[in-house]
């Protein structure tokens, strides 16, 4: 009886850890795997040293694996503690010299700056970035990096770019900007989060309770790679200059609209567990390369060509050509013209 009880134990264990590294790599929450993180969680070993001196015949916390597990304990609990004191240490003195070391950086880096904003409030963390637009840039790349959230984009008049989140967790986001010529690069990318190194991000309608706002201004050319773990993705870029777009996804629901501003653009999408729709206007061409196994497609007034390839009638003589090539896992692609 008492092996059977430990293997049934010892099984959970090895399911828990299973879901803990899937959930990670799919970004459905952010697990800390360093020392320092993995060291927080000191507590489950007493818990498991309990299991076991309940598990024993004589009931007592008197063998080995309990005495090895407290044993293991004992450390990660006082390196735990120095750690949450020293780090504190450093937050505070980074807060003192803060202001000074943002206008040296600015000001000494050839032309790339970077913002790093943080403020709390009642409801969450909320956060703003901007990039002025110059007359001299024509072209724009932007990369973003996000884990789980419901992203949405909408139009910037006034600047290049504009971003504003409201997080539920400490972290946020990171601006970077470098110009050479006539071509500005933008990096959006979240900051790896601090705390307790576990977060789950779901409000009452089990829906992300995480929002990211993205401000495009329509003037230049965009070349645009967006990475997201698990969250909503809804991007109309019908009236934007978009001539690449590069999507990498874990789980995550995608909706992209694209225009025919430009004659040729290439569209890349890596996606795990994820839906994917694509609306293309009816006057281009389109072009649609499929790799990846048991996927669902839904590809709306489209020809096969040959395995893994699909295109619109008239194809080949179009003017203007949308090509999208995708190699997903687990997926729902549906390719739809309007």
């Amino acid at each position: 009886m008492e092996k059977r009880s430990s293997n049934i134990f010892w099984g959970a264990v090895l399911i828990v850890i299973g879901f803990l590294f899937l959930g990670t790599n799919l970004d459905w929450f952010d697990l800390n795997w360093s020392f320092g993180g993995i060291a927080r969680f000191w507590p489950l070993l007493l818990i498991v040293a309990g299991v076991f001196a309940f598990l024993n015949r004589r009931r007592s916390i008197y063998n080995a694996t309990s005495a090895l597990l407290i044993a293991f304990a004992i450390p990660l609990g006082i390196f735990t503690c120095v750690d949450d004191g020293v780090n504190d240490w450093k937050e505070d003195w980074h807060v003192n010299f803060d202001d000074d070391d943002d206008d040296d950086y600015d000001n000494n880096n050839n032309g790339r700056r970077s913002y790093d904003s943080d403020s709390s409030s009642d409801d969450g963390y909320k956060n703003y970035f901007t990039v002025p637009i110059g007359t001299d840039i024509t072209e724009a790349k932007l990369k973003i990096g996000g884990g789980a959230a419901e992203f949405d984009l909408e139009e910037s008049t006034s600047n290049l770019f504009e971003a504003s989140t409201h997080l539920q967790y400490r972290g946020g986001y990171t601006l970077t900007e470098d110009q050479q010529g006539n071509l500005k690069t933008i990096e959006f990318e979240q900051k790896g989060k601090k705390g307790k190194g576990m977060n789950f991000h779901f409000d009452s309608d089990k829906n992300f309770d995480n929002d990211v706002v993205i401000k495009l201004n329509k003037t230049p050319v965009w070349d645009i790679d967006m990475s997201v773990g698990a969250g909503e993705v809804d991007f109309d870029f019908s009236d934007y200059k978009v001539k690449s777009l590069k999507l990498n996804s874990g789980a995550a629901d995608l909706d992209v609209k694209l225009g025919d501003k430009i004659d040729n653009v290439d569209v890349d999408i890596n996606s795990g567990v994820t839906s994917v729709k694509i609306s293309v206007p009816e006057g281009v061409g389109c072009q649609i390369k499929m790799d990846g196994a048991l996927n669902a497609k839904d590809l709306d007034g489209f020809e096969k060509v040959r395995s893994g390839l699909w295109q619109t009638p008239g194809y080949d003589n179009a003017s203007k050509k949308i090509n999208i090539d995708t190699d997903a896992g687990l997926s729902s692609i549906k390719v739809v013209r309007y």
